[in-house]
């Protein structure tokens, strides 16, 4: 999955949620367009991995109820990411490459990790 995929896969969960919520009375018209530009504002096309990763979590700063949408990506990020970069930090000290190892802790701390896409995130939707 490309930078640009994930996305529009997250743009479409969205767009999901809000005609959900739309439909069952949750948030209002205006709501649903502040949410709208507010994605469009966040998640442009031609980002990196690792600058999406940032502008989705950052989603729910500011419309807390986007955090059901949210949730599974940042989940995912942890789960293939961070996780990932602690498994290779342990090995790096294991073979006693010390600085290697702390310099890449500090950058997946900072969320600077050179990302490939391994993951697959789902909307909150059905969880």
């Amino acid at each position: 999955m490309s930078p640009d995929e994930l996305r529009e896969d997250v743009e479409l969960a969205i767009v999901d949620f809000i005609k959900e919520r739309l439909d069952i009375g949750e948030i209002t018209e205006e709501r649903a367009e502040q949410i709208s530009q507010r994605a469009l504002d966040i998640l442009r096309p031609g980002m990196g991995f690792e600058a999406l990763y940032k502008a989705i979590a950052s989603l729910d700063d500011t419309m807390p109820e986007l955090s059901v949408v949210v949730l599974p990506y940042v989940r995912d990020y942890e789960n293939n990411v961070t996780q990932g970069a602690l498994s290779t930090v342990r090995e790096l000290i294991r073979q006693g490459q010390y600085d290697a190892a702390a310099k890449l802790g500090a950058k997946a701390a900072k969320s600077e990790v050179e990302l490939e896409w391994s993951g697959s995130a789902k909307s909150g939707k059905g969880e």
